[in-house]
This record gives structure tokens, sequence and C-alpha cells, in this order.
């Protein structure tokens, strides 16, 4: 083959792969939803298999009767629908009150923020002067919410979709019941060493997910009780709403805990000195018991992130897919550590 004849072959490869790659990465684009909607599923149904699991390989009656696969799945299903009816029962109209109540004193509660801060820095003159972006604060917070919108309106759309979280469900129940005869027919087409290597990723990705969705949602019910409690102890209005907050915010990793002190630290500014200072002081020993005792014990041997790659993680997620890539940022971040570490071991050289 000539020189010339070499260098249009190559010439034309290296553009078929660019328009290859390119193509690759306007289906992903195009199919954003789909693919979210997948991976939570697949969250999911890794987080509740084990419980699935176990409900199926126990006896059940003295006639020993076990449960199918589907039928334990049914189970699950239904204890799960019994347990958000009940505690939506519970939570969900209080919660419905104290919001109307905050968002009707809001605008209230900032002209008092805006003069009390102007009283101090009468008192204080070496103080700066914050009462101006107290001010403001609505008229910010609406250009912020306009901002973000295009970034996570993905998100939205997916969180207020009914049709979206009946197919997350479904995925979920099809997940449970067709993943091991899915994940055997991959295995058996695999040769010997990379059968065994790929059931070792897919098993420690497993249990990265598995601890993730567990360890969440067993810190945001810790973090949301002790907040409501708290504040309901010492009088403080919307105690409900500030333990679901607590509770909710908890799920955005590093920050998380910070945004949900916020409004109360709000609403305890106008209830007295020493509500506001046990406020500051019961966030801030949630906060440091979730650090030092709680997440090292639920989540970081689970999970297995650095506090960086963290960090890291979420603010390409938020940047990518607004809340829901905040959200599923720590579990994707986790899978991919453990993905390419199993590359990294696979082809460096082992001293």
């Amino acid at each position: 083959m000539s020189p010339n004849s070499t260098l249009i072959l190559r010439t034309a490869l290296v553009v078929l792969t660019v328009l290859a790659v390119l193509g690759v990465a306007w289906l992903l684009v195009s199919i954003l939803e789909i693919l979210i909607i997948v991976l939570i599923s697949a969250i999911l149904a890794t987080g509740i298999s084990p419980i699935v699991t176990e409900l199926q390989e126990r006896t059940w009656t003295r006639r020993r009767i076990r449960l199918s696969r589907g039928a334990a799945i049914l189970v699950v299903y239904l204890a799960l629908l019994v347990a958000f009816v009940g505690l939506a029962g519970i939570v969900i109209t209080p919660v419905v009150i104290e919001a109307q109540g905050f968002v009707e004193n809001l605008p209230e509660n900032l002209r008092k923020l805006e003069l009390l801060l102007k009283d101090y820095q009468a008192r204080y003159p070496w103080l700066p002067d914050l009462s101006d972006i107290v001010r403001r604060l609505p008229q910010e917070a609406s250009r912020a919410t306009a901002y973000f919108a295009p970034a996570a309106g993905v998100a939205f759309r997916f969180v207020g979709g009914i049709i979206t979280i009946l197919t997350v469900l479904v995925l979920t129940f099809y997940m449970l019941l067709e993943g091991r005869a899915l994940r055997e027919g991959i295995l058996t087409r695999l040769p010997g060493p990379r059968r065994v290597q790929f059931e070792r990723v897919l098993d420690d990705v497993g249990t990265k997910f598995s601890g993730w969705l567990q360890g969440q949602l067993l810190l945001g019910l810790i973090v949301g009780l002790a907040a409501g409690l708290g504040m309901w102890a010492i009088g403080m209005p919307y105690p409900f709403l500030l333990g679901i907050v607590a509770g909710v915010t908890e799920l955005i990793p590093i920050i998380g805990p910070i945004i949900g002190a916020i409004p109360a630290l709000f609403i305890g500014v106008f209830q007295g000195w020493w509500r506001f200072l046990f406020t500051v002081g019961w966030y801030a020993f949630i906060q440091q018991a979730e650090n030092n005792f709680l997440v090292p014990r639920v989540m970081r041997h689970t999970v297995g992130l650095s506090p960086l790659l963290t960090i890291i993680a979420v603010v390409i997620g938020a940047k990518l897919m607004g809340v829901v890539g905040v959200l599923l940022s720590v579990p994707v971040a986790a899978a991919l550590q453990v993905i390419v570490g199993e590359i990294l071991e696979t082809f460096l050289p082992k001293e």
C-alpha cells in the first residue's frame, strides 16, 4: 500500500472514530433521563435485594414453605407502601401546616432580621452591614432559581413525574426478579479469569450501592429525629418541618447538614437568645456526632470514598444534572472507583 493510501486510510479511521464518539455522546445526552431512571432503579434494587433474599430463604409455617422471589419482592413492596402511608399520615399534615406558616411569616421575619442587623451595626460600627443583603435576599433567591432551573430541569421533571416514579418501581421489581438470571447469563459467556474478575466487580459495586442506600436512609432518619426532637423540646416553632428538612438535606454529601441547619438558625433568631444559642449548639452537636461517629460507622466502611473525592463528585454531579446529580454523585463515584481500581490492577505492572 502506498504512503498516500495509508495516510488516507488512517485519516478516515480517525474521522470515523471521532464521529462514533460524538454519536455515542449525543445518544447518551438524548437518553439522559432514561439513564437516570435505570441508575436509580439499579441502586434501589441493589439496596432492597438483601431483604428480598432473606425473605426468600426463610422458611414459613410448620410446613417449611418458602416464598418465591416474586412473592418476596411483593411483600417488601407492600411493607414499604404501608410504612410510607403510615408515615405520611403522621408527618405530612403537621409538616404542611408548619410549611404554610413558615412561608406566610417569612417576609415579616426577613424584615425583623434586617432591623436587627441594622441595630447591631449601629451599636458596633466595626461590624459589616448585612442588612442590605437580607433586604435583597428574595430577589437574589428568585434570580438563583431562574439560573439553576435549566441545569436542574431534568431533576425536577424526574422528581415530579408520577409516571417516572411508577417506571422506577417497575424497573426495580424486574431487576430484583431477573437480576440473578441476567448476571449468570453474562458470566457464563465470559472466559474463566474474566468471569471471576467481572463477578468481583459486580459484587463490589453492589456492596457500594447497597451500603450507600441503607446508610443514607439510616443517617437521614437519625439526623431528622434528632433535629426535630431537639427543636420540639425547647418549644421552637415548626419542629416537624425542621426535622424533615434536616433529614432530607442529610442526603446531600458534605454540605447537607449545614444547609439543613440554616432554617432552624433563621427561626431561632426571633425566639430569644437562649433558644438561638441552644439551636446553634444542638445542630453543631448533631454535625459533630454525624462526622465523627455516625458516618464512619454507617457509611465510610461501605462506600469508602475520601472527603476530597466526595466533594469533586458532588460538584460534577451538580453541574451535570442539578439536584439528582448531587444525590447520585456518591454511589456513582464509588462504582467508578471500583471499576477504575480493577482496570489499574489488571493493566499496570505489579511490583
